[in-house]
């Protein structure tokens, strides 16, 4: 047991010392960075003050003048200079490619193009044909309009009917050229690839 003790102690010792040491050396650092002597030894400044009866009057006798101005070290930047806290991209990449020689390599390579435009979905509805002869009308609806097309109509410059049979509606969305088609008996419709 007295073992046990004797290193405990030793132990507990270096651990202080270690401890006192790391915090002397912290010190020391700091003071040199702020240019400030440690072994001069700093007498506190006085600040001459009338005798004032309450606080007020100590507030208003003291000698703004006499007080040291603040500086501001070169290494602080400009104050005013706008932050934003959006990641830089483009250093981030350039500090990964001095790092990581392997992140050039991939930095380099070229980038997949954006996926292709697909048209919306169709917002039409199905709602019955009319046969007049040779030709077929459709009665469509769409949010709050009804439309009555056939083959080659137009519907407000964004969809072109381009066949009309029993089974369904081929329909081209303009601003893309895709054919989609719509079902006649109200099933999903689809795009035509």
């Amino acid at each position: 047991m007295n073992r046990m003790d004797q290193a405990e102690k030793k132990r507990k010792l270096l651990l202080g010392g270690a401890l006192l040491a790391t915090l002397l050396a912290v010190v020391l650092v700091e003071d040199e960075e702020n240019g400030i002597d440690p072994t001069q030894s700093v007498q506190p400044t006085r600040f001459p003050v009338k005798k004032a009866r309450n606080l007020q009057e100590t507030v208003e006798y003291l000698d703004v003048d006499q007080l040291g101005q603040r500086k501001f070290s070169a290494q602080a930047g400009n104050i005013f200079d706008s932050v934003t806290w959006a990641p830089a991209v483009q250093s981030r990449a350039t500090s990964q490619q001095r790092t990581n020689p392997f992140a050039q390599a991939k930095a380099e390579r070229p980038r997949a193009p954006p996926p292709a435009p697909t048209p919306p979905p169709l917002q039409f509805k199905y709602i019955g044909k009319v046969i007049e002869g040779s030709e077929i009308k459709v009665f469509l609806f769409e949010s709050d309009q009804y439309h009555v097309v056939k083959s080659g109509d137009r519907i407000d410059d964004r969809y072109r009917i381009d066949t009309v049979d029993d089974e369904a509606i081929t329909v081209t969305y303009l601003p893309l050229n895709v054919q989609q088609k719509l079902t006649i008996n109200n099933k999903v419709a689809g795009n035509i690839r």
